[in-house]
């Protein structure tokens, strides 16, 4: 489903459901009630979700172009406060059941945004609040990041800029929209083009 979010992405930005009830359960229960098992059956509802974008017109088809997937960056407290990365657990999940399905397609995991600095928990903070938390500590990842990529998808940050594909953002909960526009923004900044942010589900 389309979410309307209250920043301005520039970009669509979808979700699987919205966060309540069994999704929003699951989700939490995945990254922090120590059910890492659970991005299974979450990776595997994002790349239906994926299939049904494709599908909809609102992405190109894998056989047009690679499909390119970035991680949104979770804080090295978050890390380490759950003992993984959730998001990249989700992606990692979703490129190797896109790559596995028929018809398959090039697909790459880029990694290659960290967040730098102290930031706060952003659970209950509004619009305004969560955007001047990540100012400016969102940022790139050296250029030398490994790039993880099935035959025909990028697989440097310098092919990853110069090659056509289907970049998409993924998260696990969209809220406000701060975090998926300063992740957009950097993106841009750095010369990847964003085509869409995919969340688990939106609040």
């Amino acid at each position: 489903m389309h979410v309307r979010t209250r920043a301005d992405l520039g970009v669509p930005v979808w979700a699987l459901a919205r966060h309540a009830g069994p999704a929003a359960r699951a989700v939490s229960a995945y990254k922090d009630r120590g059910r890492p098992d659970l991005a299974f059956p979450i990776g595997a509802a994002l790349a239906a979700g994926v299939d049904a974008l494709r599908a909809a017109g609102e992405i190109a088809e894998s056989s047009e172009r690679p499909t390119v997937l970035v991680p949104a960056p979770a804080s090295a407290r978050a890390r380490r406060r759950r003992g993984f990365d959730h998001v990249r657990g989700l992606v990692d999940v979703l490129a190797a059941d896109l790559a596995g399905s028929v018809p398959g397609g090039p697909v790459a995991v880029a990694p290659v945004l960290e967040v730098r600095g102290r930031v706060r928990d952003a659970a209950g903070l509004g619009a305004r609040a969560r955007a001047d938390n990540l100012s400016g500590r969102i940022r790139r990842r050296p250029r030398g990041t490994l790039i993880l990529a099935t035959p025909g998808a990028p697989s440097t940050v310098e092919e990853l800029i110069g090659t056509p594909a289907t970049v998409l953002l993924v998260d696990d909960v969209v809220t406000t929209g701060a975090t998926a526009a300063a992740c957009v923004g950097v993106l841009g900044e750095g010369g990847l083009r964003v085509d869409g942010v995919l969340g688990v589900t939106a609040a």
